[in-house]
């Protein structure tokens, strides 16, 4: 519950600062947008960034549904569900296997992350097995549904993330 509160305090937050984007003068600086609530990156437009934004936002959807081992959503997802079940709904068709997933798309260097990229992890620092699969949302973060008695949430590319982080790939 701790995290769903987090959550719903940040789409508060977002909210807020979507109300001040409403009356400030465009563009704006790096400064007026960290203190509207967003980074200058997540203002940054074109087609792949709004559709990375989209993918995130649906994604954002499921944040506190239940892991369930093999589930395909939408109330219960393991960690390639929550990809499959995503990404379908912008016409991309994967598979419900992390490894058959990480074949698929165009890889994307860890140095270019962007909000949409699906970044894999791996056993023995990431050079192994792959056995975990999520969502970039940029700054470091990624959503995803870690394991059984857990439940989608967003975590930080840190600590067991960042020493088995093994590739990333760009669907959309």
């Amino acid at each position: 519950m701790e995290g769903i509160a987090r959550v719903m305090s940040r789409i508060a937050e977002i909210e807020a600062g979507l109300q001040r984007l409403g009356s400030a003068p465009f563009p704006l600086s790096p400064r007026e947008a960290e203190n509207a609530g967003f980074s200058f990156a997540s203002l940054l437009s074109g087609a792949g960034a709004s559709r990375g934004k989209a993918v995130v936002d649906e994604a954002m959807r499921y944040l506190g549904v239940p892991y369930v081992y093999g589930g395909g959503g939408p109330n219960g997802f393991d960690c390639s569900g929550l990809v499959q079940y995503v990404f379908r709904k912008f016409g991309v068709n994967l598979t419900h296997y992390t490894v058959t997933q990480a074949q698929a798309g165009r890889p994307v260097s860890r140095a270019e992350l962007r909000p949409g990229d699906v970044i894999f992890f791996g056993e023995n620092g990431g050079s192994g097995f792959l056995y975990h699969v999520g969502i970039y949302v940029g700054d470091n973060s990624f959503i995803h549904a870690p394991h059984t008695g857990d439940v989608v949430k967003i975590s930080r590319l840190e600590g067991k993330y960042d020493a088995n982080y093994a590739c990333a790939r760009r669907y959309i």
